[in-house]
């Protein structure tokens, strides 16, 4: 330790040059973490300009995550090899972090998309009507093959559903939906799911995956509790015919206001989608 307080600067301007507080310091000091680089005969804490970048390092180490005690297990063992093998471990948790927080930004941005969304004028237009879309193409991760509209086999289906996209961190902040094939749909038989789908906005590699294609699509949405769609599937079904339009393979059943941002499900927008060929 230096024994000449003359080039040092005291607790409190330390502190300040550091953006810490005096509290901290003698905490540190305490501990055996951070030591001053002199201290006088009185018991005042004197430390160099040269101790801030230690003092620097400790606090990121502590910001992300790592406990003080092994933070002083490295100050008091440290070397070139093993602050190598420090920073490397702590960079791999860092970058572990920031795709937590990517994936924490993806779902805020998908969740203020279904608001925007909600405000668009051809969606209020098209509540209890129908209208055509362009819509993109879109990645969805599903569900095995439902194809029934028996309450336990798709309550199952759903919660398997959820269950994967949860374990693999598929969902991007997007509600899962349904698909329901469009021979299901002529028949009226519209509680045959098909599938459960998740949106995704990359391709899901190594993950059961439907491309909704890109195209023209009849679309209504429906306001209100999204389990009573009868009446819009109807309403879907009905356009198509009058309008003499053919329909794609399925069609998609998703939510874009639901309990997140409605507690009273009269408030709730679901939209209906089928694509259409001339």
């Amino acid at each position: 330790m230096q024994k000449n307080p003359n080039s040092c600067i005291n607790t409190g301007e330390f502190a300040r040059l550091c953006n810490t507080n005096k509290r901290s310091l003698l905490y540190y000091d305490e501990i055996g973490l951070f030591r001053p680089a002199f201290t006088d005969e009185n018991g005042y804490r004197y430390y160099s300009e040269n101790q801030c970048d230690l003092f620097f390092t400790i606090r990121c180490l502590q910001e992300i995550g790592m406990p003080l005690k092994e933070i002083r297990s490295y100050i008091d063992h440290r070397s070139p090899e093993a602050l190598q093998q420090l920073l490397g471990q702590q960079k791999l948790k860092v970058q572990q972090e920031l795709e937590k927080l990517r994936r924490i930004e993806q779902v805020i941005d998908n969740k203020l998309g279904l608001v925007d969304l909600s405000r668009q004028p051809q969606v209020t237009a098209h509540i209890g009507s129908v209208g055509l879309e362009q819509l993109p193409a879109e990645y969805l991760v599903i569900s095995p093959p439902i194809n029934t509209d028996d309450h336990d086999q798709v309550f199952a289906a759903l919660c398997s559903h959820i269950g994967y996209c949860s374990r693999h961190r598929l969902n991007a902040g997007h509600p899962y939906g349904a698909m329901v094939s469009t021979e299901f749909l002529a028949r009226e038989q519209w509680g045959c799911y098909s599938h459960f789908f998740t949106k995704v906005v990359d391709e899901p590699k190594g993950h059961p995956c439907h491309q909704k294609p890109a195209g023209e699509y009849a679309v209504t949405y429906l306001a209100g509790d999204y389990y009573n769609a009868a009446p819009a599937f109807r309403l879907l079904q009905e356009y198509l015919a009058q309008n003499h339009l053919r329909p794609g393979a399925f069609c998609y059943k998703e939510a874009v206001l639901d309990e997140v941002s409605m507690a009273d499900p009269s408030g709730y927008l679901t939209r209906i989608s089928v694509q259409v060929f001339r």
